[in-house]
């Protein structure tokens, strides 16, 4: 938690002595060394973080802006690529992009990515121990794309594929994972059907202050898709946004998100509560299961013209089956966090966040924001 505390610290002292020297985004910059860095087109970022399971982690991302679009209305896309390396010899490539063609006439998102991360494992459903975690390590690729065709107004339906493959799995010896029989865990490979549907009217994708965002995704996995497992999942991700005041620039941001499978589903496919995005301050996938309904709220309060504090707060739950959910499933987030707005004219935030929830706690530092 020290090591955690000093690096972010470090990693915001940085960015505050470099605010003052930071032009805005739509003027031309004197200095090479700014410019290298940040850019109405681009964002080049090195970061440093730290974890029980990986020790300190090295690494640096690329975030490419396009405009495809002939017309303002178009919005703008992305691509983003990053490389991480950890003391303990883990790593992680990763791509993701976000692209609107002209007049958006199609919508295309995807993610490819190949690691050696570790993960913590620490059981299946509520009934957990967070003292008896433990570590499972894997190769992993992952290949997933979407491509839509506008519908209507702000409306796209598509249809994509996903690929994930999971080998070289390392678990602890006569733990949770090997005595439980959690299924996949000598490893699977999931390859499936996807159909989606999505409304997205929000202004920015990376840091959206009015509109809706609502998608529907139904994926099919069996044998004749080539999966080595059979299941059926459903994902539903709503969010709304809006300014509460005419003169300012805060936003409150609100979302609901359901992710729902059945069938015979491998651990590493199974819903998880917490991370980065869903149910901050729980640590990912310590609480999984078939089933997860959460929903999140979050206020964004602009104090100068590049820093900003939040504050958010949610509730979630997980079941092996829906009739399962009950009050008693349902677990709290909350925390708050600080925004500096690394590039003005595509309006995107660095983020740091604290979350808390049913006694675990975590640190965020991320670029864009969770929803």
């Amino acid at each position: 938690m020290k090591k955690t505390f000093l690096i972010t610290y470090l990693l915001i002292q940085i960015f505050q002595s470099q605010a003052v020297d930071f032009q805005d985004s739509t003027r031309i910059s004197s200095s090479k060394f700014i410019n290298f860095f940040t850019s109405p087109k681009y964002i080049i970022s090195p970061f440093a973080f730290y974890m029980p399971e990986t020790n300190v982690v090295l690494g640096a991302g690329i975030k490419r802006f396009y405009h495809f679009g002939s017309d303002s209305l178009t919005r703008v896309s992305n691509i983003a690529a990053s490389v991480q390396y950890s003391l303990n010899g883990q790593y992680l490539l990763r791509s993701q992009y976000q692209i609107f063609t002209n007049n958006e006439k199609y919508y295309i998102n995807g993610y490819l990515g190949y690691s050696r991360f570790p993960m913590t494992f620490y059981g299946i459903g509520t009934q957990i121990d967070m003292a008896k975690s433990e570590p499972v390590t894997f190769n992993y690729f992952r290949f997933e794309n979407v491509t839509a065709r506008k519908i209507g107004k702000n409306s796209f339906a598509g249809l994509g594929w996903r690929y994930f493959e999971m080998f070289n799995v390392s678990t602890q010896e006569n733990g949770m994972m090997e005595k439980g029989d959690v299924v996949g865990n000598k490893g699977s490979r999931v390859a499936g059907l996807n159909i989606s549907y999505l409304h997205d009217s929000r202004d920015n994708i990376l840091t959206p202050s009015k509109g809706i965002f609502a998608q529907m995704t139904y994926s099919i996995h069996g044998k004749v898709t080539g999966s080595s497992h059979t299941f059926n999942r459903w994902q539903f991700d709503g969010r709304y946004y809006f300014k509460p005041f005419q003169k300012r620039e805060d936003v409150l941001a609100f979302q609901g998100y359901g992710f729902l499978t059945v069938g015979d589903v491998p651990f590493n496919e199974l819903a998880q509560l917490g991370g980065d995005m869903i149910m901050r301050g729980y640590f990912q996938g310590s609480y999984r299961d078939k089933n997860l309904l959460a929903f999140q709220s979050e206020y964004r309060l602009q104090v100068l013209k590049r820093w900003g504090i939040v504050g958010f707060a949610g509730a979630g739950g997980i079941s092996d089956a829906m009739g399962d959910f009950t009050l008693k499933n349902v677990m709290p987030s909350y925390g708050g966090g600080l925004r500096f707005k690394i590039n003005r004219k595509e309006n995107v935030n660095l983020r740091m966040d604290y979350g808390f929830g049913n006694g675990q706690q975590n640190i965020y530092f991320f670029i864009a924001e969770a929803f």
